[in-house]
């Protein structure tokens, strides 16, 4: 069974939406973050913060109190994506058994390998802007990471630094957050502070990691025994089927910790509430953006995708960090 190259761009045409799903909003982050659609270029994000005055109960009306407005701009990069294949390089190879005869062919026999190749493609790209989403860097960044700013630059250590070393804090600041004799610790810090500003009243707080954290802070919370139990809660629960990648809820607190590839090897540790997480994308431009076509000037086929993807943080106060 085998399609004509020359009908490609149709193939594509039906499933161009399956595709660009896959490749843009098929990132992990999406699923946790506030994702904003149509951002074209540079997005305000409005913000309004209000100072409350309580008075004594008299007859009266005394005005106190402010609403201050400001704003955090979201600048999407713009992102393409450019492959080809020759038909004819996989004449030598062991498909050369389910090809067609001729010197000269305008199809990819299977059909089946090119909508393979199709489908890791966009599950790499969409892994590659989660990373990005995290390790972005417009100014340092390098390969995929320099098209735009993620959440590591845009926060840029400001924030609640919960890897302190005085008040509610433990006396020395940890040294690692992929050891599993400092993951409790770490947990602790990232609870006590967003409980210390008020964040963990909402249900929506929760604590980004890198799978290497996670990995120790599941070891750590096996090792705990009879204290913690082989519990891992948060949907996991020894259920051999629960997905991991969702994280898991630290004991005692109700604050899930959820692993994120944009984390693994940094060495950073970031919390607050997934409102205050933005990822801006041109969803309805991308999702006609992904064209797959057979050139007869050079006898090869062609790919190309192109999308645009930002982050941004509402309240960069509002969020509590450890970075080493």
């Amino acid at each position: 069974m085998a399609f004509n190259v020359s009908s490609l761009t149709n193939y594509v045409e039906e499933n161009r939406f399956d595709l660009m799903t896959a490749t843009v909003l098929g990132a992990k982050m999406m699923k946790h973050v506030e994702v904003l659609p149509g951002v074209k270029g540079p997005h305000k994000l409005p913000q309004v913060a209000n100072t409350i005055f309580f008075q004594t109960d008299s007859c009266g009306f005394n005005a106190s109190g402010d609403s201050t407005f400001s704003q955090r701009t979201l600048t999407p990069g713009k992102i393409k994506v450019n492959m080809e294949w020759c038909p004819k390089d996989l004449e030598a190879k062991y498909f050369s058994t389910m090809m067609k005869a001729g010197a000269h062919s305008e199809t990819v026999d299977p059909d089946d390998v090119f909508k393979i190749i199709l489908g890791d493609v966009a599950a790499k790209i969409a892994s590659a802007v989660d990373v990005a989403i995290w390790q972005g860097n417009t100014s340092s960044g390098t390969g995929n990471n320099q098209y735009w700013d993620g959440y590591i630059a845009n926060i840029n250590g400001g924030g609640i630094d919960a890897n302190a070393t005085s008040g509610i804090y433990d006396g020395s600041a940890l040294t690692s957050v992929t050891d599993a004799s400092q993951a409790l610790e770490l947990g602790y810090r990232m609870y006590s502070a967003l409980g210390q500003n008020g964040l963990t009243d909402h249900d929506d707080a929760c604590v980004f990691y890198g799978y290497d954290s996670h990995v120790a802070m599941v070891n750590a919370l096996i090792a705990g025994g009879s204290t913690f139990g082989a519990s891992l809660n948060g949907g996991l629960n020894g259920d051999p089927n629960a997905d991991t990648g969702e994280g898991l809820i630290f004991q005692g607190t109700n604050l899930r910790f959820i692993p994120v590839n944009g984390l693994t090897g940094t060495s950073d540790v970031y919390g607050g509430r997934k409102s205050n997480f933005f990822v801006g994308v041109d969803g309805e431009g991308d999702f006609e953006n992904f064209e797959v076509w057979y050139s007869k000037d050079d006898r090869k086929v062609k790919l190309a995708v192109e999308f645009k993807v930002g982050t941004q943080v509402a309240f960069p106060t509002e969020i509590a960090h450890i970075i080493l």
